[in-house]
């Protein structure tokens, strides 16, 4: 299996990532670091990984930040929707997965 960011996706996580740049490069990668994990999680459990947010798509926390990794599989793809801040716009990602 092979992971793809969605582009609004991987600008999200641009984003967060420079966001925790700018107060400690630590955090920073800690946060790359548990993005990582996750996908690697996601791609070793399909199924079992993360939990249902919608009809298709799974999320998986990244604590400690508040973040989460929001993600669907198709054609053993595992494609990132969102790294969404948990706490801002719930839901605001759907009209990513449309038409899929």
């Amino acid at each position: 299996m092979t992971c793809e960011f969605l582009v609004p996706a991987q600008a999200e996580f641009e984003a967060a990532f420079d966001w925790y740049e700018a107060r400690s490069a630590r955090a920073a990668e800690g946060f790359r670091a548990r993005t990582t994990a996750a996908i690697n999680v996601a791609l070793a459990r399909p199924t079992s990984a993360g939990f249902l947010v919608g009809r298709r798509v799974r999320k998986i926390l990244l604590e400690p930040y508040d973040y989460g990794l929001l993600y669907f599989f198709h054609d053993r793809v595992l494609y990132v929707v969102a790294v969404a801040h948990n706490r801002r716009r719930p839901k605001y990602w759907r009209r990513r997965i449309a038409g899929t």
